[in-house]
């Protein structure tokens, strides 16, 4: 394994490789593992397939991935990828949950030598039911993913293999779902078998039928330990409004097991998985095509029924009685608090000003600031190439960003002449506060303004999303430098132990439950702020610093603190 400016996966302590959650697709309950396992396991979903560009050569979207010793990475690129791949180690163990890899499975396996496997699958008519409950074949462009993987089956190191298993005839969805899964899970099969790390099977079937078996396997297998209050999903926060997207809630655990397909979408899936299967048994060897088979048994478990006609949820915007007060200070015992989260609109002008003044936010896959996902994966910023400004998914605007890096909000706060709270400037401040939107309450963050707060107060001051840190642990030089997270989030717990749980990520690291909320010392105030191309020189910089000769991790990442934070 190539080396990553002074780290080797191979050689870092095995003791402390994450645990690897691999799914043979989406929607075979990988979230529920998230969220049972998250109190004693910090957790990093999709970090592979979410957090590269799809120009990234290793991202699981790029129609030609490569494996790392191919992938031409210098300079940021491998700067970001050894600080990311360091940031999943640690103790207690990490959770590093992947879905649909495909054809960069060997070089998530191959970055992660050392990592236990839990496989997560589930009958191909039950993922089917999942996608037509939410329309995730139209809301997340599978026709495209398809053409993706197909074209992928298609370059030399894949074609003698792979290419006959995903035709590229246009097929229609319950078709095309079942060559998908079929052929992810064989590729899952394929890989794992090279090589004698422990793995484990969790069924979707088996944790609907029997959670308590199944929870007392997976700690069994990775030796935790899990309370039963922890086992116990937490109840919404009373003031939980109805939930207007539930595709990535937990909170509704299902006792049976019911696809809700036509017949006939059920019996083409069904023949189509089984079909491609057969066309592997000729071009791949027994051992991975049985246990692949193994893996998508089920169908006859469940008992398929008619699709029931649902409401589809309206698209959520603010009423005229939640708009958002004017951005403003609120005095504190050592700092003034801003009112309001950072907003998409206040984050796309930044991007917009930085982007013009020669500082983009994305170097060949790698994100600095933000991590632009689709609107149906759950982004709200989106860079409009032919105007070259970003913009905001239409009624976000007054939404908290997230997806923000360190950097991002770190860079947010300098231009706006303020800095982030340190760790216990939160712990002070939110001391005895009551969570607002947690729990999958809502089913993604609400508006910035909170029902009964004036513009003079702190609007969720606890909730909605958690907020970047200013500090972070201490770490050696040698090592990527992390910067805390706090609070709760729309997606997690709101208990206070949830809520002053120490985590920390690395400065590019991003996630859908983390945000910016901005303090102000006593003598900074707007003026002291940077203007926009003083921070793209600074961050343009710092890109070309790590073009020079290696060094130790966490010198690059003291010198860009420096340059955003004046620490």
């Amino acid at each position: 394994m190539a080396e990553l400016h002074g780290y080797r996966p191979g050689q870092v302590p095995p003791h402390t490789a994450p645990v690897l959650a691999l799914g043979i697709s989406e929607r075979v309950g990988s979230n529920w593992l998230s969220d049972s396992l998250r109190s004693v396991m910090p957790q990093h979903n999709e970090p592979f397939r979410q957090q590269l560009g799809r120009e990234h050569p290793l991202s699981p979207r790029t129609r030609n991935p490569v494996g790392l010793e191919d992938a031409g990475l210098d300079g940021l690129g491998w700067h970001h990828l050894a600080c990311a791949i360091s940031d999943l180690y640690g103790q207690p163990r990490h959770l590093v949950k992947e879905t649909n890899l495909f054809f960069a499975t060997d070089t998530v396996l191959g970055l992660l030598p050392h990592s236990p496997t839990l496989v997560l699958t589930r009958a191909p008519v039950g993922i089917a039911s999942s996608f037509a409950r939410g329309r995730l074949w139209e809301r997340w462009h599978y026709g495209e993913r398809y053409a993706q993987v197909a074209a992928t089956a298609r370059r030399p190191r894949w074609r003698d293999t792979f290419a006959p298993l995903l035709p590229q005839d246009e097929p229609e969805e319950p078709v095309a779902l079942g060559r998908l899964i079929a052929v992810n899970a064989l590729l899952l099969a394929r890989g794992l078998a090279r090589g004698d790390r422990p793995c484990a099977v969790i069924s979707y079937e088996q944790h609907v039928t029997d959670r308590a078996a199944t929870l007392d396997r997976l700690v069994r297998h990775l030796d935790i330990q899990l309370s039963y209050s922890d086992r116990a999903r937490p109840a919404g926060a009373p003031d939980a409004m109805v939930s207007t997207d539930a595709t990535f809630a937990t909170d509704v655990h299902k006792t049976e097991l019911v696809a809700e397909l036509d017949l006939r979408t059920a019996e083409l899936l069904s023949h189509h998985t089984a079909a491609t299967l057969a066309l592997a048994e000729q071009v791949l060897d027994a051992p991975v095509t049985a246990v692949a088979a193994e893996w998508l048994a089920g169908d006859d478990l469940y008992e398929v029924r008619e699709p029931v006609a649902r409401c589809r949820p309206r698209p959520r915007t603010p009423s005229p009685a939640q708009r958002a007060p004017k951005p403003a200070y609120c005095p504190g015992s050592r700092v003034s608090w801003r009112n309001l989260l950072v907003t998409n609109a206040e984050m796309a002008d930044l991007l917009s000003m930085l982007h013009a003044a020669g500082a983009p936010n994305t170097h060949l896959g790698t994100n600095l600031l933000v991590c632009p996902m689709p609107h149906e994966r759950g982004g709200r910023l989106h860079f409009d190439t032919a105007r070259r400004r970003w913009r905001v998914s239409p009624g976000y605007e007054s939404h908290p960003a997230y997806w923000i890096t360190w950097a991002g909000a770190a860079v947010m706060a300098a231009w706006s002449g303020a800095r982030l709270p340190t760790r216990a400037e939160a712990l002070e401040a939110t001391a005895g506060a009551r969570a607002r939107n947690c729990d999958y309450a809502v089913g993604d963050v609400s508006p910035v303004a909170e029902p009964g707060c004036g513009p003079d107060q702190v609007h969720h001051l606890v909730g909605n999303l958690q907020i970047w840190c200013g500090d972070g642990p201490e770490h050696p030089v040698t090592e990527p430098v992390q910067r805390y997270m706090f609070g709760a989030a729309w997606n997690t717990p709101g208990t206070d132990e949830a809520i002053g749980a120490v985590r920390s990520r690395y400065l590019l690291g991003s996630s859908r439950g983390v945000g910016v909320r901005l303090v102000r010392d006593p003598q900074t105030t707007p003026a002291t702020g940077l203007g926009a191309w003083e921070l793209a020189h600074r961050l343009n910089q710092w890109i070309d610093d790590l073009h020079g000769p290696s060094r130790p991790l966490g010198e690059p990442d003291r010198y860009l603190i420096s340059a955003l934070a004046g620490s």
